[in-house]
């Protein structure tokens, strides 16, 4: 009996090994963009979206989104991922950066979840200066790292949740062929001098941590394309968190 589990065994070893030496781009399909608690949360992303669309955002959707950045935090920690985006934060990467094919990649997996976002927007959001991209990802090592981030970001929510809890923030998406549809905004993009770029306060209010979930967003996108295929799915999911605060009246990163 147990020569016959043994020979079992090990014609099943024998069986996935081919499935185990696959190379990377064979396998990137099956993984690389899907993960089942990250979905889960774009899915209660859409829903708040949805909701708040057609009654308004109240204090409780903000307390939602906060719970969903907890939840994201925590997959990002499981995974290993906090940890890797924390060591490549002073890398000189800004130059492989790639703001329409990031916005795209973004645009396509929204289209999964029920949101339809705009492309032009995500775009002009993720092309960004040099300097504030570099800055940013400093301040995120100086102040302990993107764990202390995301943390910052939720207690932003509920502190907003708490000071409007008797406001309902009129719509600013619709909903057309059961998607919810976010406008373009046609806000101008910041112009940074280099006195503001030396006094912004990154994490001193929730304006300026939504600019630093679109870096953090962009850092993830290039691992994503580079090394590190469990990064795409937070890469699109923090970016699309992040339109939906803006269609919230959260937050404008242009106003940083």
């Amino acid at each position: 009996m147990e020569n016959i589990t043994r020979r079992k065994f090990c014609g099943i070893a024998i069986m996935t090994l081919p499935l185990l030496c696959l190379p990377a781009k064979a396998t990137e399909g099956l993984s690389g963009q899907s993960d089942p608690i990250l979905d889960a949360l774009a899915d209660e992303i859409t829903r708040v979206a949805a909701d708040g669309s057609q009654n308004g955002f109240t204090a409780e959707h903000f307390r939602r989104c906060a719970g969903i950045v907890r939840t994201f935090d925590a997959r990002l920690e499981e995974m290993g991922t906090n940890r890797e985006l924390d060591s490549r934060l002073e890398d000189n990467d800004f130059y492989e950066l790639n703001p329409y094919l990031t916005a795209q990649k973004t645009v396509d997996y929204w289209d999964k979840h029920g949101m339809r976002l705009d492309k032009n927007d995500l775009t002009a959001h993720l092309t960004m200066d040099s300097r504030v991209y570099c800055e940013i990802k400093k301040s995120i090592k100086k102040q302990g790292g993107v764990r202390n981030m995301h943390a910052r970001i939720a207690d932003m929510l509920e502190q907003k949740a708490n000071e409007h809890e008797a406001v309902v923030f009129r719509k600013r998406a619709v909903i057309k062929n059961s998607r919810v549809v976010f406008p373009s905004s046609n806000a101008p993009q910041a112009g940074f001098t280099r006195v503001q770029y030396e006094l912004l306060p990154w994490f001193g209010n929730i304006d300026c941590l939504c600019k630093v979930m679109v870096v953090e967003g962009a850092a993830l996108a290039l691992m994503c394309a580079t090394f590190c295929q469990p990064c795409c799915v937070p890469a699109m999911v923090l970016l699309g968190l992040e339109k939906v605060l803006e269609i919230m009246g959260a937050c404008n990163p242009n106003n940083c």
